[in-house]
């Protein structure tokens, strides 16, 4: 009997103990009732069993052990653990952590916190970028980081940004940043050969839907330790991994249209009204330079006309002989051919993406495979792409830990020469050569137009079948990752990577096409493959004394090796125009050579930690450069910090609204390295044959003590937060004197060579910068937040080693676009030039301030002035550099509904308009198309107070002038991206099988603001605009699923 009742009791306790139940519940936040969506719910101790609340705050789970325990967290709020004890339901308030401040963010060879870490750094979620229709993440991050300026080079799909950390930091060499992927610097940048056509960014070649946060090193102690390469600060990009439960399944699908330019830029004038500019050139030139009557005077401007459009089918008069009588007659008159319609289209983005991820507790992976088509408003402009990443990590035993990080990719882009090319810059040709008046067809024969027409444009509807461009692009990139547990508070870790970009680029023209006629045609084929090798290994040691003393150290080394290889092939008189190949020309050409350059590094770090109240750190590494000299190779650099939790005071007990009260500051030392491999030494070029025979010479003289570019570094920052982290802040001081700055500096041509790379000067980036945001409103199931950037950066040449100013040109365009100099005590970007004094009212006549000593024509504005520009003298005209720059968003979530807003702003400096003299251009080019704002603001006796000089057909220079006159406020704020979202209930999801959903929309570039109207204000990194292709408003409909 003492038997079976024993039995009886054990199946008892056997099936209480494996005894399941459905669990359901609420989880809200305790400070004011409010639902908290997205909230992870997982069974402690238990794989593939979990869930997220949905919009509401509600979850439900199935098949939970009686006895289990239920882990709630969310990020901001504490993390808790509840024992299910048999219920059914079961509520959960949360309260919010102390501030947050314990989130882990990854710095410099590792992670920190950001309660605990000393240096400067700003950090974007996944979040922040998921919803923008872009193939490169930091089109993404306008706006977002104080400190950080992001310019688009372009608007072609698939074109290359521009980023600053904190301003200038060299003159000669770069001043990106240094990219760092899952803790390995990797090849960022323009690799292709044939950038005039298109721009090759690496950085497309990650998907930013892999992507799971950035983190921005913006000073020298969160930098430092990546020594010479991180001068112009770091970016820290870490890659999505798998979490521990049952797999998870994500699909994106997003479709987006681009149908116009988000502004206008250079909007033409009417075919009647280029006509009328066109007559008036010529009339008044015999008015007033000829002395002829009206009627002579109407009769040469006609001739004009005629002579030149008369092949296309169009006939002039004028019987009153002015322009109020001009008329268009002719076989075609009244329709004018569209060259917009021709040259641009509705461009269309596509993009899919599907990951797989999951993990153990000993292991866990991240897959994903991504597709991107971008055809761009251009007709010949496209981009698409097809990525590939796996990040796998296991365990091995207690002690060993392996991760695996591969990506792959592929990408293919055409484009046209973005450049002041008058043949092949389609953008150019729509705004400046592409008259009405012109015909794709002869209207005499019906055939194709083929000669050049008198702007010097070519007919792109014939032509464009006659050539081809493109680029494509091959990145594989892998690092695997080792590390070693010896001791609990001891590890060791070692990464080797491998980074290999390739690439490709064709270039055709056909017999017939105006490039490759005198050929016979021609094509080229170019290969650029870069690798880099990289292998680093550190010693981490961490460990706490007595509860209140933190310990931690670091120390390491680390080599780098990264060679290109160029090839080229091209060939002329080609067989047949069915085979695009260098193998059917008949005469060959090739070259081919390499470069490279290597780097060798010992790298230490130390930190202290009193209590979580006083922090201190200090790092130190020492680089040597294939790219200097024996004497000057090796560099050091360093840095130290330290900050203080006040608010971790007993005094600050009595202020419980103030949540975080932090201060910091940081001193430290960087380097950057001359872009040029051999830049040390005097070379020997090959390129001198003779009858067949090679033949060498000297191709440089060098300075052999050329060393680092040096930048000196202190930041003082406040963080700050109140009312229990609902609105959080911080301010910033930093000064960065960059010394020994390379530069190309003249030397006498005796010697048969222009100039020589030396260290010549200093440059001084000073600034401020202002982060909030905050929590403005949450109220039954409703949130309101909002951030604001600032920052305000003035940087200055402040030293020229002989004293001597630069004179430099933008290199942007390969046209010498704006003219600025290098002198002591002025910005790095002053723009140099003429000072223009603008029109003299009754005459309408170019007038130029003087600023010398000669004999004035007159006076304007208390001030003696020229007709002349040659009589006047250049000066420092105005500042490239923006006075204010940033970004404020706000984002409002309602249950599902979500909508959330970005701006970006400039407020200050000038741009630069390099194409004004193109478009307005005082009746210089004489068979050109204008601007509709040459029009409407052009000096004739009835528009005596106009903004622009009248229009004379004798070929007048000074609109050609750089100078003040195309200067203009570079101030606007635009909305660069705005996002309505909706997030599926779980009660449908659950219906047809899914774990999340979401629909969505973005528009990006919808609205701006701007003190100057011609053209787009989101000009490049040096202030100017040019014939860039301009960016677009996008408007983007996308769709999410998990399961």
């Amino acid at each position: 009997m003492k038997k079976l009742i024993l039995i009886f009791l054990s199946v008892l306790f056997v099936n209480a103990g494996l005894a399941q139940t459905r669990v359901t519940g609420t989880v809200t936040a305790s400070e004011d009732g409010s639902p908290i969506p997205y909230a992870v719910v997982l069974v402690k101790g238990l794989r593939g069993i979990g869930t997220n609340t949905d919009a509401d705050g509600k979850y439900s789970l199935s098949n939970v052990p009686t006895d289990a325990v239920l882990v709630f967290s969310y990020v901001g709020y504490k993390t808790q653990e509840v024992p299910v004890s048999g219920r059914s339901v079961i509520n959960v308030e949360m309260a919010t952590d102390a501030l947050a401040l314990d989130e882990v963010i990854v710095v410099a060879y590792g992670t920190s916190t950001k309660g605990t870490f000393t240096g400067a750094a700003s950090v974007v979620k996944a979040d922040a970028i998921r919803d923008v229709p872009t193939l490169s993440f930091e089109k993404a991050m306008g706006g977002k980081i104080a400190g950080l300026q992001i310019t688009t080079l372009s608007g072609q799909a698939g074109s290359t940004s521009s980023i600053r950390v904190r301003g200038v930091g060299s003159m000669n060499a770069s001043n990106e940043p240094l990219y760092v992927v899952d803790g390995v610097p990797v090849i960022s940048g323009n690799v292709t050969q044939m950038g005039i056509y298109t721009s090759s960014n690496v950085m497309n070649s990650i998907n930013p839907n892999d992507i799971e946060s950035i983190t921005v090193l913006k000073d020298a102690a969160a930098s430092a330790l990546y020594g010479s390469r991180a001068a112009n600060g770091v970016i820290v990009i870490t890659t999505k991994q798998g979490k521990q439960g049952k797999p998870v399944v994500n699909f994106k699908a997003s479709v987006g249209i681009t149908p116009t330019f988000a502004t206008d830029n250079y909007e033409t004038a009417s075919t009647e009204q280029q006509v009328e500019l066109y007559y008036e050139n010529f009339w008044n030139a015999a008015i007033l330079y000829d002395g002829d009557n009206y009627e002579d005077a109407s009769t040469s401007a006609l001739a004009q006309l005629n002579k030149r459009f008369n092949k296309h089918g169009y006939t002039f008069a004028a019987p009153d002989n002015t322009v109020n009588s001009l008329t268009i007659g002719g076989e075609r008159a009244g329709r004018y051919f569209d060259w917009e319609d021709v040259l641009f289209r509705t461009a269309v983005y596509r993009a899919y993406d599907l990951s797989v991820s999951g993990g153990t507790e000993t292991s866990n992976y991240y897959t994903s495979f991504s597709y991107t088509n971008d055809l761009g408003r251009s007709v010949i402009n496209g981009f698409d792409r097809i990525t590939g990443r796996m990040n796998f990590g296991q365990k091995i035993g207690k002690f060993i830990e392996l991760n695996t990080n591969v990506n792959v990719s592929n990408s293919n882009q055409e484009g046209f020469n973005d450049t002041r090319s008058t043949g092949s810059n389609y953008f150019l040709q729509s705004r400046n050569l592409l008259w009405g008046l012109y015909w794709p067809s002869d209207f005499e024969t019906g055939l194709p137009w083929t000669p050049r027409y008198g702007s010097y444009a070519y007919n792109p509807v014939y032509y464009n079948n006659e050539w081809e461009n493109w680029s494509r692009t091959q990145k594989v990139f892998a690092n695997e990752t080792v590390t070693i547990k010896i001791l609990p508070e001891l590890n060791l870790r070692s990464i080797f990577s491998f980074d290999n970009t390739q690439t490709f680029d064709h270039l055709y023209y056909s017999a017939l096409h105006f490039n490759g006629s005198s050929f016979t045609g021609s094509v080229t084929e170019n290969s650029t493959k870069v690798i880099e090798l990289l292998s680093s290994t550190t010693l981490n040691y961490n460990k706490t004394f007595g509860g209140v003393h933190n310990v931690s150290a670091l120390v390491g080394w680390e080599v780098a090796k990264n060679q290109t290889d160029y090839l080229r092939s091209s060939g002329t008189n080609l067989a047949t125009s069915t085979l695009h190949t260098v193998a059917t020309a008949g005469k060959l050409d090739a070259n081919a050579y390499y470069w490279g350059s290597a780097m060798a590094s010992m790298l230490s770090r130390a930190e202290y930690n009193y209590n979580n109240k006083y922090y201190a750190s200090a790092s130190f590494r020492r680089d040597g450069s294939s790219k200097l000299g024996p004497e000057s190779r090796w560099g050091n650099f360093w840095s130290f910090a330290g900050s203080w939790r006040i608010d971790q005071e007993s005094f600050m007990d009595d202020v419980p609204v103030i949540s975080n009260l932090k201060l910091r500051a940081s001193y430290g030392v960087n380097g950057t390295l001359p872009s040029s491999n051999y830049g040390w030494r005097n070379l020997t070029g090959y390129s001198s044959k003779y009858m067949e025979q090679p033949g060498g010479g000297v191709s440089s003289i060098a300075d052999p003590n050329l060393t680092w570019e040096t930048s000196y570094t202190y930041n003082i920052a406040l963080e700050f937060g109140i009312f229990d982290q609902k609105l959080t802040g911080s301010f910033e001081y930093f000064s960065r004197d960059s010394k020994n700055l390379l530069q190309d500096v003249p030397i006498s041509n005796v010697i048969g060579f222009e100039s020589t790379l030396m260290n010549v000067g200093e440059i001084n980036n000073r600034g401020l910068e202002f982060e909030l945001s905050g929590e403005i409103l949450k109220r039954g199931g409703f949130t309101w937040t909002a951030g604001l950037t600032a920052s305000h950066v003035k940087s200055t040449v402040t030293k020229l080693y002989g004293g001597q100013d630069i004179i430099w040109y933008e290199p942007t365009g390969d046209d010498d676009r704006t003219k600025f100099i290098y002198t002591e005590g002025e910005s790095t970007l002053a723009i140099y030039g003429l000072e223009w004094a603008g029109v003299e009212r009754e005459t309408g006549l170019n007038v130029w301030f003087l600023n010398n000593n000669a004999t004035p024509d007159l006076v304007v504005d208390g001030r003696p002035a020229t007709y002349s520009y040659s009589d006047a003298d250049e000066v420092i005209l105005g500042d490239a550099h923006p006075k204010l720059f940033g970004g404020y968003n706000t984002d409002l979530a309602w249950k599902g509904l979500s909508l959330s807003l970005n701006f970006i702003y400039k407020l200050g400096g000038y741009t630069y308009d390099a194409a004004g003299k193109d478009v307005n251009d005082d009746g210089y080019y004489w068979e050109r198309i204008m601007s509709l704002d040459a029009y409407e603001n052009r000096w004739t006796p009835l528009n005596k107070d106009a903004r622009y000089p009248q229009r004379v057909a004798i070929d007048m220079e000074d609109v050609n002038q750089k100078s003040s006159r195309h200067m203009h406020p570079a101030d606007f704020t635009r909305l660069k991206s705005i996002t309505l979202g909706y997030s599926l209930p779980n009660n449908l999801l659950s219906k047809v099988k899914l774990s999340g959903g979401r629909i969505y929309f973005n528009g990006a570039n919808l609205w701006t603001l701007a003190a100057w109207k011609v053209y787009d204000p989101e000009v490049n990194e040096y202030g100017s605009r040019g014939w860039e292709m301009p960016i677009g408003k996008t408007y983007t409909f996308g769709i999410e699923a998990s399961f």
